[in-house]
């Protein structure tokens, strides 16, 4: 996710990072003018990272230049620190999201397969910020297709990593579903709009009773 998100960057200019890990896609956004990091309230002119993952080219990069600050994980990921980033915008991936909002970054059939990161750091970090906003990117279905990652409700078992009113936007190949200011019932229609087609009856479905359970009536 990461890679694809830093790949369709290529027509900005003067973005910034600060990120827990960066990835060989970097040197061509610096070298191309796309990352300056020019326009960042700290830290200016800088790309802050924990951590380089990539090739040996990657590595020689970072090894001559200047402007890659490597930082400890008490100020990558403190809330504080992000907070201080105008317009900071936190996009991370998960496991599922479901109609309310929820989001499990960490079990898959109530086994632990990931660990929480950044992941709340990062989107709280970017409500924090004057601007910022806090994005989730995921593939609409897993198992080549065979389920769906908008799910009705998280079901027992599985960990809810991030609260509902930690996300602004959930976005899939399908779109993008802005949950911002919206009341529950209207979360839930933009995140059946961005699930796969061949699911969303069957989460309009499973809807009402999940309403009339949380609203009681």
């Amino acid at each position: 996710m990461p890679t694809a998100v830093l790949q369709a960057l290529g027509g900005k200019r003067d973005l910034g990072i600060h990120s827990g890990m960066i990835s060989d896609p970097v040197i061509e956004l610096m070298e191309s003018g796309v990352v300056t990091g020019a326009r960042k309230s700290i830290d200016q002119g800088k790309v802050v990272t924990g951590i380089a993952l990539g090739t040996d080219r990657l590595f020689n990069f970072v090894r001559h230049h200047p402007d890659i600050l490597f930082r400890p994980v008490d100020y990558t990921h403190s809330v504080a620190v992000l907070a201080q980033i105008d317009n900071f915008v936190a996009i991370n991936s998960a496991i599922e999201v479901d109609l309310f909002g929820q989001v499990n970054g960490e079990t898959l059939n109530g086994r632990q397969v990931s660990g929480v990161g950044g992941l709340v750091d990062f989107m709280r970090g970017a409500r924090e910020s004057s601007g910022g906003r806090s994005i989730i990117a995921l593939t609409a279905t897993g198992k080549g297709g065979e389920i769906s990652r908008i799910v009705p409700a998280l079901k027992p078992g599985q960990t809810t990593t991030t609260l509902r009113v930690d996300v602004d936007f959930v976005v899939t190949e399908h779109g993008t579903a802005d949950l911002r200011y919206k009341s529950v019932d209207e979360r839930a229609a933009a995140l059946m709009g961005v699930a796969a087609p061949r699911f969303r009856q069957m989460l309009e479905e499973a809807w009402g009773p999940l309403r009339r359970a949380h609203l009681g009536h």
